[in-house]
């Protein structure tokens, strides 16, 4: 029986973990990892992390905000506000998905004063500066200068961790022998993993059975 003919059952939303000790490390985040191992000894006080949705930018922004006690700033308050009002109580701060930020003038700005005042500042968007869609000249030479660590494609070990805390995530029991079954017939990708988690939780409470090799084998097939 394929996913479209089953009962629609909806699973409850993932209590995604952002602690330091959950972020699944490989090769391919080592990187962006030491980065944030060496805070405060960075080459330059604001710094860009860039890769695909699902990558883990998100988790490694909430790491970087309880090791340097940084707020975050709401792309969609840039330019509402003033840099010294968004600029309060705190000198160290992330802004998380940079490429929705709307006023592109207000964050050059915001960028000008975080510096001027010696704060840090985190960015992370879904690609290189070189790519984001913003067309200010002022803003585009800022966001050039600015050192940028890449979150690449997982390799297999990443993936099936990535895998695992998705589930997990989800409250999920797998077996090991079920994990390494699926990763190595996944798409290798941040997105893959995301996905087969989900269809895997809906499957499971559709058909009130654990998260078994028959049923990854049927999922999988259809």
């Amino acid at each position: 029986m394929s996913l479209d003919t089953q009962q629609l059952v909806m699973p409850f939303a993932p209590a995604t973990s952002y602690a330091a000790e959950d972020f699944v490390r490989g090769e391919s985040n080592q990187n962006a990892c030491h980065l944030l191992d060496c805070w405060p000894d960075w080459p330059y006080s604001i710094m860009l992390i860039h890769g695909p949705h699902g990558c883990g930018k998100t988790h490694l922004a909430h790491v970087f905000a309880g090791r340097a006690r940084a707020g975050f700033i709401d792309p969609a308050r840039i330019g509402t506000a003033t840099a010294d009002q968004l600029l309060v109580g705190n000198h160290a701060w992330v802004i998380d998905n940079v490429h929705q930020v709307a006023q592109e003038a207000a964050l050059a700005q915001l960028i000008n004063h975080a510096r001027a005042r010696g704060d840090y500042m985190l960015m992370l968007s879904d690609t290189p500066a070189a790519q984001l869609p913003f067309a200010l000249p002022d803003l585009r030479s800022r966001m050039a200068m600015l050192p940028a660590v890449a979150l690449g494609a997982p390799d297999d070990a990443l993936l099936m961790g990535l895998l695992a805390k998705a589930f997990a995530d989800r409250q999920i029991r797998i077996a090991p022998d079920v994990l390494s079954f699926a990763v190595a017939r996944l798409e290798r990708s941040y997105a893959a993993a995301q996905q087969f988690a989900a269809q895997m939780d809906q499957l499971s409470l559709a058909r009130a059975r654990a998260v078994t090799l028959p049923l990854v084998r049927e999922a999988l097939r259809d």
